[in-house]
């Protein structure tokens, strides 16, 4: 992955892990926070609605005490008992306005016997006996009830009063109060914001938040309360939150991304450059950047303009001591092969010459030898430089697309009138397109492969047999592969690492400078010559682009 996009998925990823969990911390903390304020106020309703049933119970208390002690009714029903009067009617219509004023939802005035006397609301007149006593023989500081299902007293949770007045003749006077426990829970729901209800088991759902207490009195009196509250604002802040905390990272992630393209382009595309320039050393079409700043990155750029001017330099040296060192061989290699013929045709001179100065006879019959072997000489020589020249002035090649197929049949028919015993054949492995090549050049690499073929072959024996391939082969979508095979000899180890060398040969005859002139020309088309070795015989393959040579500028060293 190149800079730019690895900066910004990076950054990306930096941004939105690190507005991710801080969103989430917050998120978490507001609900933390709300968890905590709830159970606070679970906590504190239950409180106050302790404090206002233990008020309440208190001042019922009082209430009854005081009636009890020093109340107009009591008075009047213990002096009814006392007298054995039944003044149960009179009694229960006082009942009611004395209910009214305490302000409780149930009293009822009772004998020590257990008999009611009088109640409000009536349906307590229905009170048995027993649980009369049961209730008047409660301690008297309880204030809690939950009810009870089978009685008709203080059924619904209440908080029940209760007082008695012993006189005269074992007689007993006595009054049960019950204030209920909703209507107090209703008051603190309302000045709370809170919902406050008798019950257990609080469970809490998507839309309210439940948590359970209870009132006790602490002397055995428990009524079990819920505290709810409702969580759809709970629940729309938090998608508040969550919708802040999403157009935050979205923000976030976009300045990021923003900064990260910034600062990826000002970073890459000074490397890219760089990479652009570096790919053209090889060529030595690089060209200085010339970078400005103080940063990393024009230090780069700096170094690498000081390494172009330096390579330029030390290339131009090695171009001047290489061109002086290739033409220093090719004149020692022109000068060893002149040399050769030179001999015998000094000796020749020289024989002619000495028997002319002593007139001997036999001047004549050796004049013909002498010049023929003169005239032999001076065409070799003739030949070498006429070779050289060709070396040397060696055309650029002229690129069409060719048949390479067609061309090596060509080849092989022009050979075929003087192969003898050899046998020579063209074989194509996969289908070939056409090459874009210089069909002469291409033809002359060829003759002389297939000639050099021959000649290893056939050796001092005219006569002999063997076999001569012409074999194409395709080397995937760009390249193509001529070589060129022979079941001869081979070539020696020595000779192997000389083979392209100019004036290299193992033969009685030729110049040396074919197979240096094939590899150059295979280079100049953007392609290679080499030698295969093989158990048997000898290869010799030339790999071509499929799209032709390339442009002279971008040619190898070796080839100009």
């Amino acid at each position: 992955m190149k800079l730019a996009p690895r900066f910004v998925v990076y950054f990306g990823v930096i941004v939105s892990v690190a507005t991710g969990v801080l969103g989430y911390r917050l998120r978490e903390e507001r609900r933390d926070s709300e968890d905590r304020s709830f159970k606070r106020d679970v906590s504190a309703a239950c409180e106050r609605v302790r404090e206002e049933v233990t008020t309440v119970a208190d001042r019922d208390r009082d209430l009854l005490q005081g009636a009890c002690g020093s109340g107009e009714l009591v008075d009047r029903t213990l002096m009814a008992v006392e007298v054995g009067e039944d003044r149960r009617v009179m009694l229960g219509q006082l009942v009611p306005d004395t209910r009214k004023s305490f302000g409780v939802d149930e009293l009822v005035l009772v004998s020590g016997t257990g008999d009611v006397l009088g109640a409000d609301p009536r349906s307590l007149l229905s009170l048995s006996p027993k649980e009369v006593t049961k209730q008047l023989a409660t301690d008297a500081r309880n204030y809690a009830s939950a009810g009870d299902k089978d009685a008709t007293f203080a059924r619904e949770p209440s908080i029940v009063s209760r007082c008695r007045r012993d006189g005269a003749n074992k007689t007993t006077v006595g009054m049960l109060g019950a204030r209920h426990i909703d209507p107090i829970l209703d008051h603190v729901a309302k000045t709370m914001g809170y919902a406050v209800k008798r019950g257990s088991g609080a469970r809490s759902t998507d839309t309210m938040e439940q948590a359970e207490c209870a009132i006790e009195d602490g002397r055995g009196g428990r009524i079990p309360i819920i505290v709810s509250k409702d969580t759809t604002e709970f629940h729309k802040n938090l998608d508040e939150i969550d919708q802040k905390i999403l157009t935050y990272c979205a923000t976030s992630l976009a300045v990021a991304l923003m900064l990260a393209i910034l600062l990826a382009r000002t970073m890459s595309n000074p490397l890219s450059a760089l990479a652009n320039e570096a790919r053209k050393v090889a060529s030595g079409e690089a060209r200085p950047l010339r970078a400005t700043g103080t940063d990393e990155i024009a230090d780069l750029t700096n170094a690498f303009d000081r390494m172009l001017d330096d390579l330029g330099a030390t290339r131009r040296r090695l171009a001047a001591t290489t061109r002086v060192a290739a033409w220093r061989e090719v004149a020692r290699r022109v000068a060893h092969e002149v040399k050769n013929p030179l001999a015998p045709i000094r000796a020749a001179v020289e024989t002619l010459r000495r028997l002319r100065a002593r007139e001997d006879p036999a001047f004549d019959g050796y004049f013909d030898e002498a010049t023929r072997t003169v005239l032999d000489e001076v065409k070799r020589i003739n030949d070498i430089v006429t070779e050289f020249t060709r070396f040397a002035r060696l055309p650029p090649p002229k690129p069409t697309s060719i048949d390479l197929a067609a061309i090596a049949r060509d080849v092989i028919k022009l050979h075929e009138p003087h192969a003898g015993n050899v046998s020579l054949a063209v074989e194509t492995l996969h289908p070939i397109p056409n090459v874009m090549a210089d069909r002469d050049q291409i033809v002359q690499v060829l003759t002389n492969l297939v000639q050099n073929a021959l000649d290893a072959i056939r050796g001092d024996d005219a006569d002999k047999a063997g076999h001569v391939r012409i074999v194409i082969d395709s080397l995937g979508p760009d390249r193509v592969a001529l070589s060129v095979c022979d079941d001869g000899p081979g070539v020696s180890q020595e000779m192997i690492a000389r083979l392209f060398e100019p004036y290299a040969t193992s033969k009685a005859h030729g110049t040396g400078l074919g197979l240096a002139i094939a590899q150059r020309i295979a280079v100049e088309h953007g392609g290679e010559l080499s030698y295969v070795q093989r158990t048997r015989g000898a290869e010799f393959r030339i790999v071509l682009p499929i799209e032709g040579p390339p442009p002279v500028s971008e040619m190898t060293p070796s080839s100009g």
